[in-house]
């Protein structure tokens, strides 16, 4: 089954489609304890402190692409070393950080305050350039959305979900 990413921006959508899929997603999510036990295990073995769950992770995503209407972020999984990259414009479905991702698969993101992307993704041949976004706006946001345990770095800000 294939669904088109619905964006809260788009005047057209019907806020029930939208409730409907993500009650959808969340019965998906429920049909694969496999995973989800795997995941939690890790969690148990390799941290010693969490900050964030479902509802604040939705929180701060939320709050963050209605402030600047697009976000990039960096992040890192708790089962790998890769660092990935992610331009938001609307948080996704709980608790989907990024489906199939989901938020508690998440050690930590970055904002950083210039990155790469595709010039136009309809259009990958026309390649990439360098973007550049306030993370000081972006870190002024986060504060008031919560308490969130962030690291300052010379070019970017890290928020944590685990800690070892």
């Amino acid at each position: 089954m294939f669904v088109k990413k619905l964006h809260r921006h788009d005047l057209v959508v019907d806020n029930f489609i939208f409730v409907e899929i993500c009650k959808m997603s969340e019965s998906l999510y429920k049909t694969s304890k496999y995973n989800s036990k795997k995941v939690d295990k890790i969690i148990r073995e390799k941290y010693s402190a969490s900050f964030l769950n479902n509802t604040k992770w939705y929180k701060l995503i939320d709050a963050l692409t209605l402030k600047f209407d697009e976000i990039y972020i960096q992040y890192k999984l708790i089962y790998n070393e890769e660092v990935e990259g992610y331009l938001f414009s609307d948080v996704d479905c709980p608790p989907y950080f990024l489906e199939p991702i989901e938020y508690k698969e998440v050690e930590w993101i970055e904002f950083p305050k210039e990155y790469e992307d595709w010039r136009n993704l309809d259009n990958l041949k026309a390649g990439k350039k360098q973007f550049s976004q306030n993370i000081e706006d972006i870190k002024s946001e986060i504060e008031k959305i919560g308490q969130f345990v962030l690291e300052d770095y010379e070019n970017k800000i890290r928020l944590y979900a685990y800690r070892k």
